[in-house]
């Protein structure tokens, strides 16, 4: 994983985590630090441990973390600009992935929708595994009849990090109303969108676990590793969150799951080194 130039102007924990909360890929650092559970750390994408990292907030009382600073030298910046400190003073943070989202906002406004697709593919770019960037983006590819860079946008932001921001139901309803495009039509998550409603707990059996599993064990097959793990710590986490009745029922056990996945992304990560 590649650490930032700075490095070591911050007090690092040293061990990423594996997941499901803080996600994989989180590595926790002491400075700004509320307590309670609430603090910033590098966040490193699936598939992107070879660029530096952004800087992630953890927010405890809502059990996300958030995309805060595009890199560690706009949080030292923010951060000396507060007195070193978490304070309220604000930065401009041009490549933060709410930037780009913002400015696409505005060109909406003004009926500007080529140039609004420009500014979301750039925050996809930016940060790639928020729903609602993916979910702006594919709003717009379907407006301008792009169907099949619509299904592949709608594809990203069912298959996002739920552990930033969880797929709204408009994302779902464009998923399940859509008819696949020929380069499309064996996806996994397009075969099997019709069996996925993505609501969770309060229930004694949830299909949504099953058709998750069958999605993401496709996606191992046929390559697409990222994706695969992605939604498979999404399907942990929300089996996290479940009553320990329900993963007992469904052989789910957090301590095993974080063993094999701890696994898998090292062998990940090694194959792709080499």
């Amino acid at each position: 994983m590649k650490l930032p130039n700075n490095i070591a102007e911050i007090s690092l924990d040293k061990e990423v985590q594996v997941g499901v909360y803080p996600p994989n890929g989180f590595l926790h650092f002491y400075e700004a630090s509320l307590g309670n559970g609430d603090y910033f750390g590098l966040y490193w994408e699936f598939g992107k441990e070879d660029k530096e990292p952004i800087v992630c907030e953890m927010i405890h009382d809502e059990g996300i973390i958030k995309p805060s600073f595009s890199s560690l030298d706009k949080f030292l910046e923010w951060y000396k600009l507060n007195d070193f400190d978490y304070g309220d003073e604000e930065i401009e943070d041009e490549k933060l992935v709410y930037n780009y989202l913002e400015k696409g906002n505005q060109c909406l406004k003004q009926n500007n929708v080529n140039k609004a697709i420009e500014f979301y593919k750039m925050s996809t770019e930016s940060f790639g595994e928020l729903s609602e960037n993916w979910f702006k983006l594919a709003s717009q590819y379907k407006r301008i009849g792009n169907e099949l860079d619509f299904q592949k946008s709608i594809i990203n932001s069912v298959i996002s990090n739920w552990a930033i921001e969880f797929p709204s139901q408009n994302v779902i309803r464009l998923l399940k109303n859509c008819t696949p495009v020929k380069e499309l039509e064996n996806h996994p998550l397009l075969k099997n969108r019709k069996n996925l409603d993505l609501n969770f707990g309060g229930q004694k059996e949830n299909e949504n676990y099953e058709v998750i599993k069958d999605i993401f064990t496709e996606l191992y097959e046929i390559g697409d590793t990222n994706k695969a793990m992605l939604l498979e710590q999404n399907y942990a986490l929300m089996m996290y969150w479940e009553t320990s009745s329900f993963q007992e029922r469904n052989n789910f056990n957090i301590n095993d799951w974080r063993s094999k996945f701890a696994q898998k992304t090292k062998s990940r990560i090694t194959l792709n080194e080499l």
